[in-house]
Parts: structure tokens; C-alpha cells; sequence
């Protein structure tokens, strides 16, 4: 089995500066960093990995992978990172943070190193490259999310695809035939985020068999949305919508509501919105909307147990998929068709 030093040697460097990478102790630069990692690779090096085992030691240390990026929905980040702190504690374990770019690195260095007892991956894609290469990590992994690559790693999330279905029933059953789908801002469907796409797929398809119309909002990015421009084609459109299907963020959408106020209609007894796949407990609208909203408290929660059963009971949970029925929150913005009744 290979040791500290054998990796020193084949990455041309000291055993005391494989140690400071491996335990991120120490600033180490990229290109060190890089050689000793495609060492530690390529030697198969798992450094106290036998003598924990014999001792049955863990550090009680979850990963979580989360890149950041210059657009997140910080409301919503910092949600599902409190929800996954209060969970880890409450089963005994902290949490380490990665936010670093190079997430598939970063997950070795601190399981390969014996940092971390386990991995949650927040932020999923559909082609995740966390989730593909998940089942090569020596710690279980759990997605907050639904990868389309998942063998290595357990998943948890919402039904999208159920939430886009009752979406379309929840307004059919209250006669709008016509309905405008406000997207979500372009970069998450450019990234493929999960959430964002396999609703969409499902909320279009549905209404298709329903025989309900849907007009799709123009593709915008968050800082660029003209809501004025939005309402002003939109509700000109000869087959004028009754309700709003809402999937962008609560400044999207407040500015939305500002310039249906300002253009003389009103909620709802002119237009009924709904919101899907958002997060309003965190960033509050301008008045009170009906959601259906993501759930950090119930996904974090779930997450965390099936992480904990893997690390503790040593239950495999590879490629297994739980995904929770969405909930609806009525807060009095959807109205029955022409009735200006709430729900």
C-alpha cells in the first residue's frame, strides 16, 4: 500500500507538503496542489484509511459541495446551507464547506484525506459532473437534487415533474385556460439546473393534454427583466391569460405585480398568479402569493438521514431516489376564472 512518502516522491515534492494539501492546513498553489492530487490518484493513496477503519474512528465532518456563483439566489442558498447545519448537528456531525470551482476536486481532497465522513451536493445540474463521478468517491454522497447521472449517489428532491402537473390542474380546475409562464431567469436554464427544467417539461406537456394555452415569458436575465415591457405584450395577446404561472425570483415577480397594478388590473381578481419552485418564505413579494415552494427544511433533513445511515449503518444508498410530494401554500392570489373570489 502505498505511503505519505510515495506520494511525495512521485509528485516531486515533501511529505510535509502532501500532508498541507491533503488537510487544507496550509496555502498550497495550484500547480502543487494538482501534482499531489493526480499522485494521490494514481497511487491509490487513502492516507489513516486502515487504522480508522480498525478504530472505527470518524471526524463527524459532512462536505458540502456547493460552488458559488456570482449568480445565486442568496435567500435560497441560504436556506438550504442553515437546513443542512441544523440537521448535521442535530445527528452529531459539522459541516465543511466547498464552494471552491473545481467541486470534483476539492470532494477528493477532503474524502480521500479522511476530512469528511460523507458528501451532500447542493446547486444540482442535470449533467452533473459531482453526481457522474460520485460513485469513484471513497465517502457516501447524497444530491440535494435529481441528476440525470446518479449511480454513485443517493438523491433527494422535490417532484418537479409532479409539481408542474398539479400546477396545471390546481388553475385548470378553476377554469383559466390560458395562462402565462413567467421562466426563470436564463443562466439557470443555460446551467440545466434540474428544478427549473424538468418542471417546464412537465407544466408545458400537461397543459398540452388539457388543452390549456400557455404563453411562455421571453428569455431574460435577472438584471435585465423590463416587467412593464412584460405585462404590456403579454395581457395585449388576443387570447389574454387569467392567471400567471410564476418560476422567477421575488424581485422578478414584484416588479411584475408593480406593473400590473400600474397598468389597472388586479390580484386576483383580474389575474391570478401562482408560484412554483420558489422560495418566498426567504425572499418575500410585494403582496402574498400562493406557492408551491421549495421544502430546505424537509430535503436537508432527508438528505442528512439517508447520509448518516450510510456513514453510521454502512447502507447503500447508491443510486437510490427519494423525491417528496410538492405542498401548496394558499396565501389569496389565485382566484376562480372571472369570479375575483381568493384561494
Amino acid at each position: 500500500m502505498a505511503g505519505i512518502k510515495d506520494v511525495a516522491r512521485e509528485a516531486g515534492v515533501s511529505a510535509s507538503t502532501v500532508s498541507y494539501v491533503l488537510s487544507g492546513k496550509r496555502s498550497i498553489s495550484a500547480k502543487t496542489t494538482g501534482k499531489v492530487m493526480t499522485a494521490v490518484e494514481k497511487l491509490g493513496y487513502t492516507p489513516d484509511a486502515s487504522a480508522r477503519k480498525m478504530r472505527g474512528m470518524r471526524n463527524q465532518i459532512i462536505a458540502l459541495s456547493a460552488p458559488i456563483r456570482g449568480d445565486i439566489n442568496q435567500a435560497r442558498y441560504n436556506a438550504y446551507f442553515l437546513r443542512t447545519a441544523w440537521a448535521a448537528r442535530n445527528a452529531g456531525y459539522d459541516v465543511m464547506l466547498l464552494t471552491g470551482p473545481d467541486a470534483v476536486k476539492d470532494i477528493r481532497r477532503v474524502t480521500q484525506s479522511n476530512l469528511a465522513d460523507g458528501i451532500v451536493l447542493l446547486d444540482v445540474e442535470q449533467d452533473d459532473e459531482r453526481a457522474a463521478q460520485s460513485g469513484t468517491f471513497s465517502k457516501p454522497c447524497v444530491a440535494i437534487g435529481y441528476p440525470s447521472s446518479h449511480a454513485g449517489c443517493a438523491c433527494v428532491d422535490i417532484d418537479f415533474a409532479l409539481m408542474g402537473r398539479k400546477a396545471v390542474d390546481f388553475l385548470y380546475e378553476k377554469g383559466h385556460r390560458t395562462v402565462v409562464f413567467l421562466r426563470n431567469n436564463e443562466s439557470d436554464y443555460n446551467r440545466h439546473s434540474g428544478y427549473v427544467v424538468i418542471f417546464r417539461e412537465s407544466l408545458l406537456a400537461h397543459a398540452k393534454e388539457l388543452g390549456m394555452t400557455v404563453i411562455e415569458s421571453e428569455h431574460y436575465e435577472a438584471d435585465s427583466f423590463d416587467a412593464q415591457h412584460f405585462v404590456s405584450t403579454v395581457f395585449a395577446h388576443p387570447d389574454r391569460p387569467t392567471a400567471i404561472i410564476n418560476q422567477a425570483n421575488a424581485s422578478v415577480l414584484s416588479q411584475v405585480l408593480m406593473a400590473l397594478h400600474d397598468a389597472g388590473m388586479s390580484i386576483p381578481q383580474d389575474v391570478s398568479v401562482l408560484s412554483c419552485g420558489t422560495y418566498f418564505e426567504g425572499e418575500p413579494t410585494r403582496f402574498p402569493i400562493t406557492e408551491m415552494p421549495v421544502m430546505p427544511e424537509e430535503l436537508c433533513a432527508e438528505a442528512m438521514n439517508m447520509l448518516v445511515s450510510a456513514i453510521e449503518e454502512h447502507t447503500d444508498i447508491k443510486g437510490s431516489v427519494e423525491l417528496i410530494e410538492p405542498a401548496l401554500k394558499r396565501r389569496g392570489s389565485v382566484a376562480e376564472a372571472g369570479s375575483g373570489g381568493t384561494i
